[in-house]
């Protein structure tokens, strides 16, 4: 669209589309360089995935200067070139060596930022405490992204970033091959064109968005997935509108699943004891891989979503009950399950959810198995075979480690229907180390960012939990990244 033939309703030198931790880092770096900044909030209020990170990501930190070294089976904290050598190798070098070098530099600055605010930092420390593979890199705020995102917020009105809730961006004008501003729906439904000199894309990507799940990753072979925390809002509204003008794909399948009972929430007792390595079985009756990949969530999620049709059965007894709820969880899902929770409310939840037919009893295995639609006796020889690893402290299937290798022979017995979980798209509008979206030639786009979950490059086609805090400490670095860019662009 020519400029010649657009009449803008007001004139800003940067629009900022999305406004979770990427979008309001962005809008909050470029109004204090400076800038005339509007943001745009489809939702009523802002705040995006953000307010669901537990953890930021982040290297040589002077949280993690000021604190003893981990003691944890010999763990350190990783220096810069750690992570920037565990991000490439995670993803068999299919990240994008400029934008992990982007963020292996830059997230240190995010925790300093956030500490000027008045965030306070409670820890450092890891995701999986049983998780051999993790580095120290979770900075944990206290009241987490929840509390972040209510202070970004009331810096960004401080700073005069101009917000708009309510208003979704439906497209980016352009003239010239460059952007020259924002169509967008106002809080009434009436279209604006506003002007600017650049658009950064903050809209978080595009996990909720069923169709294009299916479209543009490997999750649509597992058909009964489900959502869990992802924000309604993430429809993939960037990558639609930045295709729209030549921009392209890198790493788009990059899902970020996690193992969880079925219609069940995180934090639910059912969903945290089927989460732990237990015995794990497919619609088959049969095992699938060794169950302590639970410790990190999205390789169990991985496991999970490649089941037929992505259905998978937690199988315990009710000496597995007793323990969880007396002696806690034998591994953590961060703060939704803590490590050695207490799962107090388990049995009162399995009672109801066999009542409400999302989960199953037997008192004898075969029951069970006939419950799942399982040939009785064949799915009692397996479990039988599994329990004879146990005695033995070898599983010569899958070689899960001994001190997971809990019996099933105590009934009545339970099955938890688990499934893999969507919590957002990791991979999508490919950039450069600027965060510059760049088209089919890998040139930039003139005047046009893609940051946090809408952009790739960080990852292979798997969230990396050996770093954790990577997607909530690449909102912010990127989006302040960007913002600079901008602002070194726009003044010279």
């Amino acid at each position: 669209m020519s400029d010649q033939n657009i009449s803008f309703d007001v004139d800003y030198d940067l629009v900022v589309i999305g406004g979770g931790g990427s979008g309001k880092s962005a809008a909050l770096t470029a109004a204090q360089g400076g800038l005339r900044v509007a943001l745009l909030e489809k939702m009523a209020e802002t705040g995006g995935s953000s307010i669901y990170a537990e953890g930021t990501g982040a290297f040589d930190s002077s949280e993690q200067k000021a604190r003893k070294v981990p003691e944890h089976e010999g763990k350190h904290f990783p220096t810069k070139e750690e992570g920037f050598r565990r991000y490439m190798d995670y993803s068999h070098h299919r990240a994008n060596p400029d934008v992990v070098r982007m963020q292996v530099e830059n997230t240190a600055e995010t925790i300093d930022i956030m500490k000027s605010m008045g965030i306070v930092y409670t820890d450092v420390t890891i995701y999986a405490y049983d998780q051999p593979l993790e580095l120290y890199t979770f900075h944990r705020p206290d009241g987490l992204g929840a509390h972040v995102q209510e202070v970004l917020l009331r810096n960004c009105i401080n700073a005069g970033v101009d917000i708009f809730t309510s208003t979704p961006a439906k497209k980016l004008l352009m003239s010239d091959g460059a952007i020259v501003g924002v169509q967008a729906l106002d809080s009434d439904g009436n279209t604006m064109n506003i002007g600017c000199k650049a658009v950064i894309l903050a809209s978080g990507g595009f996990g909720n968005n069923p169709d294009m799940v299916e479209k543009y990753s490997w999750l649509h072979r597992s058909a009964h997935y489900t959502y869990q925390s992802v924000p309604t809002a993430n429809t993939g509204d960037g990558l639609n509108m930045a295709l729209e003008v030549g921009a392209d794909t890198e790493s788009l399948g990059a899902i970020m699943i996690i193992p969880c009972a079925r219609s069940k929430t995180l934090t639910s007792h059912a969903s945290g004891a089927g989460s732990q390595p237990v015995l794990w079985v497919n619609k088959t009756g049969r095992r699938f891989a060794s169950e302590e990949v639970a410790m990190s969530f999205a390789d169990a999620g991985n496991n999970i979503a490649k089941q037929p049709e992505g259905v998978v059965y937690a199988i315990i007894d009710t000496d597995t009950v007793n323990h969880l709820m007396e002696n806690g969880s034998d591994i953590g899902l961060g703060d939704f399950i803590e490590f050695h929770q207490k799962l107090t409310l388990l049995q009162a939840e399995l009672d109801q959810d066999v009542a409400e037919g999302i989960a199953w009893k037997g008192d004898t295995i075969e029951a069970l198995g006939k419950e799942l639609g399982f040939d009785p006796t064949t799915f009692a020889t397996m479990v039988a075979e599994y329990n004879d690893a146990c005695d033995k402290g070898h599983d010569p299937l899958f070689y899960k480690p001994a001190k997971f290798l809990r019996s099933v022979r105590k009934g009545p017995f339970y099955a938890i229907n688990m499934a893999p979980s969507v919590l957002v798209s990791d991979g999508g509008i490919r950039v450069n180390g600027d965060l510059q979206v760049t088209n089919k030639d890998y040139q930039p786009i003139p005047g046009l960012y893609a940051v946090g979950n809408e952009a790739s490059g960080l990852y292979g086609d798997t969230y990396n939990l050996d770093v954790p805090g990577s997607a909530n400490g690449f909102a912010h670095a990127s989006g302040r990244v960007a913002a600079r860019h901008v602002i070194k662009t726009l003044k010279g």
